[in-house]
């Protein structure tokens, strides 16, 4: 049998195909001295389920073969004491020299694969002329889009080099789209890799204002993030309804604000040029208001606040973030509390369905009330309930 013979068998093809699948998931680094592929049951049924011992020899004959033409060693983990070579525990054990490895990749058709993205991405800043502060800045946060290379992703990203030149007045999203393609998002999250390839302390380019919608509910003292647009109407509807027929609001003194899910938690939020305000004024919200709230808000204050969502994880997550910006914001019990009563009277919803099942538990946010009381219940019930 001839070592071209013996790669043809199909024994030879599944474990050497193994090995070659192992060595596509390694990276230059982590490849040791050889690839050791068990001979076993699953590897090697012509030797653990043959027919014949005649057959059994033709198996172990194909590997023998491969041995002698310097492919692999057959290696085994327990003393020749214990039997058949079978019951050795024997494995093949395949050498990743360079010039094996080619010849096993030309035999079965299998080139080696291009590089991994990060890989590439790195080999792509080295050999770039940009200086070394920013190679060594964006070295490790390559910019993947699907369907493109890290050629032409790199090619485009050092292009806002040029458009900076120009110095127009952008936001993020509108250098993303004018950069890649026309896709809108991929610079999100990445205004320090902007500065750092502009050698700029902060990125020149704003993110998209956050769109704030403001309802006061009488003279402003304290302010309620509503999570959801529904439940943000809502409320404004009960609270104009209270106080116009003199009746008690849990609302009284707030200044109500949509702005949907985490975008309502971003630290920018609370710099002017962060975001955009749009106050819905009647008879109950007065424009007299707005000076006090705009002094509050956009200040390194601590204000009271509170914050009004789904009874979910993400509601938690959502809570936790806000937090951030303002410190003592709370889990409003007026909202959270009749949800709660519905969630232990067995009410409420699977996460799967309501395409949640992605969602975290979050441990804590600081809050004692969403800690003691609202967290737990999520984790004793696992079901959630929607704000509205």
């Amino acid at each position: 049998m001839t070592p071209e013979t013996a790669l043809s068998d199909p024994l030879a093809k599944r474990i050497l195909g193994n090995a070659l699948d192992r060595l596509d998931r390694l990276l230059p680094e982590g490849r040791t001295n050889a690839i050791r592929i068990p001979i076993d049951q699953n590897t090697a049924p012509e030797i653990f389920k043959a027919e014949t011992n005649a057959d059994r020899e033709i198996a172990w004959h194909v590997l023998e073969v491969l041995v002698d033409a310097g492919i692999g060693t057959l290696a085994y983990r327990r003393a020749a004491r214990h039997g058949s070579r079978e019951n050795r525990q024997p494995a093949f054990e395949i050498s990743t020299a360079l010039a094996n490895e080619n010849r096993l990749r030309a035999f079965y058709d299998r080139p080696r694969p291009g590089l991994k993205y990060s890989e590439e991405w790195r080999c792509l800043v080295r050999s770039s002329d940009l200086d070394s502060d920013i190679k060594a800045a964006i070295l490790d946060v390559p910019v993947s889009i699907p369907g493109r290379s890290a050629t032409e992703v790199f090619s485009r990203l050092i292009s806002i080099r040029a458009l900076y030149d120009h110095r127009e007045t952008l936001y993020l999203r509108e250098v993303s789209s004018r950069t890649f393609w026309g896709l809108s998002k991929v610079l999100d999250n990445r205004s320090d890799l902007v500065a750092a390839l502009l050698g700029l302390a902060e990125c020149p380019y704003p993110a998209q204002p956050i769109h704030l919608n403001v309802y006061f509910v009488g003279p402003f003292s304290w302010i309620l993030f509503v999570e959801n647009k529904t439940s943000f109407e809502r409320a404004i509807r009960d609270a104009r309804e209270a106080l116009l027929h003199g009746r008690f609001s849990p609302y009284a003194g707030a200044a109500l604000i949509y702005s949907s899910g985490f975008m309502g938690t971003a630290g920018r939020m609370r710099k002017p040029s962060g975001c955009r305000t749009f106050y819905s004024l009647d008879t109950v919200s007065n424009a007299s208001e707005i000076r006090a709230f705009d002094a509050a808000f956009h200040s390194n204050i601590d204000v009271c606040a509170a914050f009004w969502g789904d009874l979910d994880h993400t509601g938690m997550a959502i809570l936790s973030s806000l937090r951030t910006i303002f410190p003592s914001a709370r889990a409003w019990e007026p909202g959270y509390a009749p949800m709660l009563v519905r969630l232990d009277a067995g009410e409420g919803h699977a996460p799967e369905e309501a395409k949640k099942g992605g969602q975290k538990p979050i441990l804590s946010t600081g809050c004692g009330y969403a800690d003691n009381i609202v967290i737990p219940a999520l984790v004793k019930h696992g079901r959630f309930i929607d704000q509205e």
